[in-house]
C-alpha cells in the first residue's frame, strides 16, 4: 500500500500518485538482511537499450526489465543506460512485492518532464495518451526476443507457438508491451535453465 512509502517517495501527476524506485529500494532493504540487485544490458546502442535485473530476497527471485530511448527519453537523452537500469529494477522489485498495485513513477514517462512545477498541464503528456501511445511492443522489445530466441536455438514456429500460447497473437507486431516483456522473461528463464543444464 501507498503508506508504507515516505511523502518524499511519492510523486503525483495528473490527480495520481506513484512511488519513486527509492521507496521501493528502502522496503526491500528494511525487510531482508540479505538482498541481491544484479543487472545486464540485454541490448544498447546510441538510440536505445534494454536492461535486466534479477533480484533475490528472502521470498524468492524476481526479475525486471527496463527500457530506455532518446526520442522517448529526451530530457535524460544521456544517461539512457541509466534510467533503463532504474526501470528494470522498479519493476523487479514491484514483481517483488514492493508496491505491486502501483505502477512505478519510472516507468510512466520521463520522469523531469513530470516532476517540472513550472510546466504547464499542456505540456505533461496525458497518462491515458502515453499508454495509448506506448501499446505495443516496441523494437528493442521485439529485438531482444529475437536475439533471445535465437540464443536458445528457438525455431521460428516455436516462437510463433509460445507467443500464441501465451498472448493469443500470432505475430510480434501485434504484441503488446506487455506481452513482450512477459515473452522476454520466459526466454530469458529458458535460456538460464539450459545453461544451468550445460554445466
Amino acid at each position: 500500500m501507498l503508506s508504507n512509502f515516505r511523502n518524499e517517495e511519492l510523486v503525483k501527476v495528473q490527480g495520481k500518485t506513484y512511488p519513486i524506485v527509492g521507496g521501493r529500494l528502502r522496503l526491500a532493504h528494511e525487510e531482508n538482511k540479505l538482498l541481491s540487485i544484479e543487472t545486464s544490458v540485454l541490448y544498447y546502442n546510441d538510440e536505445s537499450t534494454v536492461v535486466h535485473a534479477h533480484i533475490k530476497t528472502e521470498k524468492g527471485t524476481f526479475a525486471g526489465l527496463g527500457n530506455a530511448s532518446v526520442k522517448r527519453d529526451r530530457v535524460l537523452a544521456n544517461a539512457i543506460l541509466e534510467l533503463a537500469e532504474t526501470r528494470a529494477i522498479a519493476r523487479a522489485l514491484r514483481f517483488a512485492g514492493y508496491g505491486v498495485e502501483f505502477t512505478g513513477f519510472e516507468e510512466v514517462t520521463e520522469p523531469r518532464s513530470m516532476t517540472a512545477e513550472d510546466q504547464g498541464p499542456e505540456e505533461i503528456k496525458d497518462i491515458r495518451e502515453l499508454k495509448q501511445v506506448e501499446a505495443n511492443a516496441t523494437k528493442t522489445q521485439l529485438n531482444a526476443i529475437f536475439s533471445l530466441a535465437q540464443s536458445i536455438k528457438m525455431t521460428n514456429d516455436e516462437l510463433r507457438k509460445t507467443m500464441q500460447d501465451m498472448t493469443g497473437k500470432s505475430y510480434s507486431k501485434d504484441l503488446s508491451k506487455k506481452d513482450a516483456s512477459e515473452i522476454i522473461n520466459l526466454l530469458k528463464q529458458r535460456e538460464a535453465s539450459n545453461k544451468n543444464e550445460a554445466h
